[in-house]
């Protein structure tokens, strides 16, 4: 694909989801962001920019739309550096100024990586966010050389954000950043100017929650929120369900809000066809995961979504959802929530790939498998109220076996519930596993009986 072209498909603006999807090879698509930056550089084409809104702590713009840094896309089991380069790129020229990372995000190798990007923009330009890993934490003395650490390995002189990550345990937060000063080494580090803004990221129940609130002082704090874990006022917390709760005690305290999986995990951006055919009919053009960010980019509190790219189809969509954005109106939410209405029992696990819940004992793909289970199984029509015949069985069987090496499949699991404390969504693993290898069993078993009927 030379300029010329490249700039046709562009279509003088950003490139559209339909023009994208023919780009299969990865090195299309970095001649084509390659020339859709020269095109903006020279003028030959102008885009749009991601809308901002203002956070009080930094008296400044954040764009709408953050970058996640736990998904980069991989080449040959490393972070493919160039295409992620790239990528961030191209978010960045198009308004994106907020990146978000974390101590173990790609096995350390995230921080490291978006530093090396960062560092040929003006270190004014963006905000910066990492997080001190609590799960990760036995002893408070650790703290301040993994503060450092982070500082090193992200190239930076200071964080814009920072978090306590994934509080999830009363008993941890008291025992590190309490009793131990956790917190009071990291309020002198944001008096210093190392910090900017101090927050937390929360994986807890909502008492919680509430305690964090009441009882302490906070610049932000960073949730999980869409719209299917959103509960209203008169819905007790269930499970993930739990973020109207969360966000409306954030309102009380008028604390800015971040946001995490305002596509939970890539769920909400891949919906059964009839809640598809509901969508298109009010917005032809949009995709499944431009009405999750809608809604969520709908709550006044929220500054900036974050979502984990790791295609530039993804970064794509995104930028165009989020460049002159449209919170949804009145007539938008009702039919979002007649889609949710046919939504309700697809048997999807509501799992969003983190994998908090590694590494297993017993050497279990939780996230692999329960991937696996959410996109083939509904799509070939397997779940309940399905109704796939055996060339359906087969080609689940085989994207499974495909995906899941054997010795990482749910039968291996053994129920020793290491996994459970660690899942931010609640989900009861062990019964998915289950769940899992007694349908890949169904699907074998029916398998078998067709063959010996045709045998026969």
């Amino acid at each position: 694909m030379d300029r010329r072209t490249a700039i046709k498909v562009i279509g003088g603006s950003v490139l559209g989801i339909a023009g994208l999807g023919a780009l299969a090879k990865r090195e299309d698509i970095i001649r084509w962001l390659d020339a859709d930056k020269a095109a903006m550089e020279s003028g030959e084409t102008k885009a749009g920019k991601v809308s901002t809104r203002f956070y009080k702590p930094l008296e400044r713009e954040l764009s709408v739309l953050g970058f996640g840094c736990m998904r980069f896309p991989m080449k040959n089991g490393e972070i493919d550096y160039e295409l992620t380069d790239k990528m961030v790129d191209y978010a960045y020229r198009h308004g994106v100024n907020y990146y978000d990372t974390a101590y173990f995000y790609h096995g350390g190798k995230s921080e490291e990586t978006i530093g090396r990007i960062l560092k040929k923009y003006p270190r004014e330009s963006f905000c910066l966010t990492d997080k001190m890993p609590t799960y990760a934490i036995d002893d408070p003395k650790d703290v301040p050389g993994i503060f450092e650490e982070q500082l090193r390995r992200c190239g930076v002189e200071y964080f814009d954000n920072y978090l306590l990550h994934s509080l999830s345990s009363m008993e941890k937060f008291e025992r590190i950043y309490l009793a131990g000063g956790g917190l009071d080494y990291l309020r002198e580090q944001k008096e210093n100017g190392r910090i900017r803004s101090l927050g937390f990221s929360f994986h807890g129940d909502v008492p919680f929650f509430n305690y964090l609130m009441d009882n302490f002082t906070w610049d932000c704090t960073m949730i999980q929120l869409n719209y299917l874990d959103w509960n209203e006022e008169n819905e007790a917390p269930e499970g993930s369900r739990q973020a109207g709760s969360l966000y409306r005690k954030a309102e009380e305290k008028n604390v800015p809000c971040f946001i995490m999986e305002p596509v939970k995990g890539g769920n909400l951006a891949a919906l059964p066809k009839n809640t598809m055919d509901i969508l298109k009919k009010r917005e032809p053009k949009k995709s499944a995961a431009s009405w999750a960010l809608r809604y969520v980019g709908t709550k006044p509190l929220v500054v900036t979504m974050l979502s984990g790219m790791s295609t530039i189809e993804q970064v794509v969509d995104n930028v165009n959802t989020t460049t002159d954005f449209k919170p949804l109106d009145d007539a938008d939410m009702r039919v979002l929530n007649l889609s949710m209405g046919k939504n309700d029992n697809t048997g999807m696990i509501p799992c969003t790939y983190c994998r908090y819940c590694d590494p297993c004992p017993y050497g279990v793909d939780i996230a692999g498998v329960i991937k696996t289970y959410n996109l083939w199984a509904e799509r070939l029509g397997l779940t309940e109220g399905g109704h796939g015949g055996i060339k359906e069985k087969k080609e689940f069987l085989t994207r499974y076996k495909n995906a899941v090496e054997k010795s990482a499949r749910a039968d291996h699991c053994t129920r020793c519930l290491k996994c459970m404390p660690r899942c931010p969504q609640s989900i009861n693993i062990p019964t998915e596993m289950r769940k899992v290898d007694e349908f890949v069993q169904k699907l074998e078993k029916d398998i078998h009986k067709k063959a010996e009927g045709a045998s026969v």
